[in-house]
């Protein structure tokens, strides 16, 4: 379950978010801290579940999960698509119609920093996963 947990995170994470090129130390990195991410939330959700003495573990998991999964999704992907989309029709506005300096400053930064939103929005989605479902699991026993 872990390694197909690892292996589904890594292809989200790689098809779903523009964050970095492939092959590139930042890719890397990214790579990493979602393996990581992973690993940790993973071992925490099967020790809230009881570990070793609860043999109904994995139907617990895969029951529970695919909500957690959902609404994880729509909260946190909603509110990274809400800011960035509300940041470039400002920033792009503003440039527009004051031809304002800062605009076009905060669209340059906005712009090099699109890696750094999205892995922050796919770590959080990762955390807030894990998490929620370490609060869930325990009371569906």
């Amino acid at each position: 379950m872990l390694s197909n947990l690892v292996f589904g995170s890594v292809t989200f994470y790689g098809a779903f978010t523009w964050a970095n090129p492939p092959w590139t130390v930042l890719s890397l990195f990214e790579f990493v801290c979602v393996v990581i991410v992973t690993f940790i939330g993973f071992t925490k959700v099967y020790d809230a579940a009881g570990g070793e003495k609860n043999d109904s573990f994995a139907a617990l998991f895969n029951c529970l999960s695919f909500g957690v999964w959902f609404w994880s999704t729509i909260i946190v992907w909603g509110i990274y698509w809400s800011v960035v989309w509300a940041f470039r029709y400002t920033i792009i506005s503003a440039y527009k119609f004051d031809k304002l300096a800062i605009a076009y400053n905060l669209s340059a930064i906005g712009g090099s920093f699109e890696w750094l939103w999205t892995f922050a929005a796919a770590l959080l989605w990762q955390v807030l996963f894990f998490a929620w479902l370490t609060r869930v699991i325990p009371r569906a026993r």
